[in-house]
């Protein structure tokens, strides 16, 4: 398949139990894998295996149609409704009770499946390790996941492969508050294992190699319990995982399995026990409904086909960890109703949490606001995206931090190889650089979007920062504006007819593929614009704001109903604007308004809200990452 990308799903669902939450019945398997034949038959999937970890009926595919595709969800819930007729039909044990919907409507996540997905070219050799854990929740996967990809002590290839030893980034959720941390390793390991400590309520979703992003891993994440509101059966979750060459090897990611942690699920899900490792033959929970199994199996995957599965904890040096697991199971059992092996009844709540949690959201938590980001979108239905942090705290400083690292992974997400790239100045872009991972881009073009000549004006120059990324960057080319002592935009332009060159780094400013910018407001430290008007004429804050300006994006005054003052019948207004160098603010609404143009507006805190509410109306960006409370601001003011 080359570099064509490859999809492997893996959905499961309990949907009835042989006896009682034991095992799966054959008769149910068989028409299964009936389904998954007769879709491999046809070309829908490239390949298709089903296995069972006790009463879980797991549906391996492969396919071509990236992840939460309608078509192939929809081929998940209809095999799993069937099965659901056919486990009725022999009454078998809480028949359909992972199908928590009665109608497919476009995706099994939120329905009552567990998934875990990923998408990646297919590698000359392609090792998958695919989890499967029943009588558990998606927490169980937390320590593994996190001795596989961030402890040393587990996966020397930490520490001798050079193509691991940046670390990875882990993608986390608060399955009750819906929120989600990037969090990498080694920098951010202490915050990390604060979230995924509290394993009933954070949970690792998926895994990324710092180095170019590769996906390394995927976990479901789903909790019934709160999807249905009451207990309707344990979460018995799954997990992919690629090895070998710049990923673990597939020693080292089985390796924390031969420790059998503690896991919560068991009986009724409301007890902790140890999670033992066993072969598919002994994935037939039945001692007080556990205790908690999980098994692996292995695949080669060659052009999508799934060659195994191999049954990796068939192997006997897992029988002490067996002998292990049951031991810890005797001791557990013996505290009956008790806690530790009884859940707590305030399992969820964390009294010292909140404190923690501050330095988190300050230091390297990115949480985001789907609700608010729908809600803007619903309101300015030009942004092509939109992405809204929860900082936790209204210490602007931190907020500006959160949001400028939410915008460099956005940043990495989407730019190619060669870009062409322009910035604007400001102390956000600054944190968005400094939080760029070194190295990751390459083959950049980077150029200032402005050079207005202010003297006063802090370093944070569009200049300067160009000069900042490009020493993070050294394959890219970085091209700085002079500043020449002119009176107006014409006069500069004039100015550069004699150096061709230079007159061509100029005009390809503005044809850069992506413009990262900042928002500027009239309080705070002297933004672009404001530096100028107080530079050469003189004027406070207070004398803008009289003359009708509320924020300022790439030099440019805009009034509140978003309208760039750059023809303003107020003679101060008028000559200023005629001195700012760069593209301008109608240049970026045409610009944003082009489907192949990324124009990005990275701001946050209060402070700004009416800059930024301005410059949404002005339609001078098409992507906004930006603050809850900006946000909440916003809605609330319109």
């Amino acid at each position: 398949m080359g570099a064509e990308k490859i999809t492997l799903s893996v959905i499961k669902a309990d949907v009835g139990g042989w006896v009682g939450h034991s095992t799966c019945h054959p008769e149910m398997m068989a028409l299964a894998r009936e389904h998954v034949q007769k879709a491999v038959d046809r070309g829908f999937l490239i390949d298709g295996q089903v296995l069972n970890v006790g009463d879980d009926a797991e549906l391996i595919m492969t396919h071509e149609r990236g992840e939460n595709d309608t078509e192939v969800h929809k081929f998940a819930w209809d095999t799993f409704m069937e099965l659901t007729a056919l486990a009725k039909k022999l009454k078998l044990y809480g028949a359909g009770q992972d199908m928590l919907a009665d109608a497919f409507s476009g995706n099994v996540k939120g329905m009552g499946p567990g998934v875990a997905e990923m998408v990646f070219a297919e590698r000359k050799s392609e090792p998958i390790l695919i989890f499967m854990a029943d009588k558990t929740s998606p927490g169980a996967w937390n320590l593994p996941l996190f001795r596989i990809f961030g402890d040393p002590f587990n996966t020397i290839g930490l520490v001798i492969d050079p193509n691991m030893h940046r670390g990875f980034r882990f993608r986390v959720l608060d399955v009750v508050e819906h929120k989600e941390w990037i969090l990498s390793c080694p920098e951010d390991m202490y915050d990390l294992l604060v979230l995924v400590g509290a394993t009933g309520r954070y949970v690792i979703e998926n895994i990324y190699r710092k180095k170019d992003n590769e996906v390394a891993a995927a976990a479901s994440s789903q909790r019934l319990g709160l999807i249905a509101g009451r207990y309707v059966g344990k979460d018995d979750p799954v997990m992919i995982v690629r090895c070998q060459s710049g990923f673990p090897a597939v020693g080292e990611a089985l390796e924390p399995f031969a420790f059998p942690h503690l896991v919560e699920g068991w009986m009724r899900g409301s007890h902790h026990g140890p999670l033992m490792p066993c072969a598919f033959k002994d994935a037939i929970p039945s001692r007080f409904d556990g205790p908690p199994r999980v098994i692996c199996a292995g695949y080669q995957l060659t052009d999508g086909k799934l060659l195994g599965p191999m049954d990796m904890f068939a192997d006997v040096s897992f029988d002490e960890c067996r002998k292990e697991a049951n031991r810890v199971a005797n001791y557990m059992r013996r505290h009956g109703p008790f806690e530790p092996h009884r859940l707590g009844l305030h399992e969820m709540e964390y009294t010292t949490m909140p404190q923690v949690m501050a330095f988190i959201f300050e230091k390297s938590a990115i949480p985001r606001r789907s609700d608010l980001e729908d809600q803007l979108k619903e309101r300015y239905p030009h942004l092509r995206e939109l992405r809204v942090v929860d900082p936790g705290i209204k210490d602007l400083d931190s907020i500006q931090k959160t949001v400028a690292r939410e915008a460099a992974y956005y940043l990495e997400e989407i730019t190619p190889k060669g870009a062409s790239i322009g910035l604007s100045g400001g102390k956000t872009l600054y944190h968005l650089i400094n939080y760029l991972e070194p190295e990751r881009l390459t083959g950049l073009k980077l150029y200032p979007l402005t050079m207005t000549p202010i003297l006063t004006m802090p370093g944070l120059t569009a200049n300067a920062l160009v000069g900042m990324m490009s020493t993070k960057y050294p394959d890219a080319t970085a091209f700085i504006l002079p500043s020449m002592p002119v009176d107006s935009k014409e006069e500069y332009e004039k100015r550069l007819t004699a150096n061709p060159d230079l007159l061509k780094i100029y005009q390809d400013i503005w044809n850069a593929e992506i413009m990262v910018l900042g928002i500027g407001y009239l309080t705070g430290p002297l933004p672009g614009f404001r530096a100028l008007a107080s530079q050469e004429l003189g004027l406070t804050a207070q004398d803008l704001a009289a003359k009708g300006v509320v924020g300022e994006i790439n030099h440019t005054p805009i009034d509140a109903n978003g309208e760039p003052l750059t023809d303003s019948q107020d003679p101060e207004l008028a000559a200023l604007t005629r001195r700012v160098i760069g593209v301008g603010a109608l240049d970026l609404r045409e610009r944003a308004a082009q489907a192949d143009r990324y124009v990005v507006a990275v701001a946050g805190g209060l402070e700004k809200t009416e800059a930024i509410r301005a410059c949404l109306k002005g339609r001078y960006f098409n992507v906004l990452i930006t603050d809850a409370y900006v946000v909440e601001a916003i809605l609330h003011g319109d």
